[in-house]
């Protein structure tokens, strides 16, 4: 009987700690989600959404999504940038433009294991400073979409019990 008292929480133990001793507990993860509007004399003339998510421990790295659309300036737009709102002189990341055929302003990707710099961007966009900016041959030469946040969580373990 004193066998079976003392293997139920050594057993807990073991399975619980399997993802330890096999790699899948070394890590951490978080992630956010932003989506933003622009709009003129009411009228919504662009929206920009994005998702960024960041490992650390044994596994180290990030990534960034992006999607930026407005059938108004679509043609028009010359340049898409995400910026610091605090900061809007100073460009965080070049959003290539889609070509012509595409819908989208705006459409990509980029992560760390392809050399970009993510650091800081969890928290830039978690105080509600993340905007994306296009510009424009219009007679509006800058639009500006303000990110807010509609999803996140913050540092977790995944595959542990």
């Amino acid at each position: 009987m004193a066998f079976r008292v003392l293997s139920i929480p050594f057993a807990a133990v073991m399975i619980g700690a399997c993802n330890l001793f096999n790699g899948r507990c070394t890590y951490e993860v978080r992630s956010i989600q932003l989506a933003g509007r622009a709009s003129q004399s009411g009228t919504q003339i662009a929206a920009a959404e994005a998702s960024l998510s960041e490992q650390r421990g044994s596994l180290q790295g990030g990534s960034f999504y992006w999607i930026v659309t407005g059938s108004t300036l679509k043609g028009h737009v010359l340049s898409a940038s995400l910026k610091d709102a605090q900061n809007p002189s100073q460009i965080l990341l070049e959003l290539p433009l889609a070509p012509a055929e595409r819908n989208e302003i705006a459409q990509g990707a980029t992560d760390s294991r392809g050399g970009a710099d993510l650091s800081g961007y969890y928290d830039l966009f978690s105080v509600g400073r993340g905007i994306v900016e296009l510009q424009t041959d219009l007679s509006i030469p800058v639009v500006v979409i303000p990110l807010a946040v509609t999803g996140s969580e913050n540092w977790a373990r995944p595959y542990c019990s």
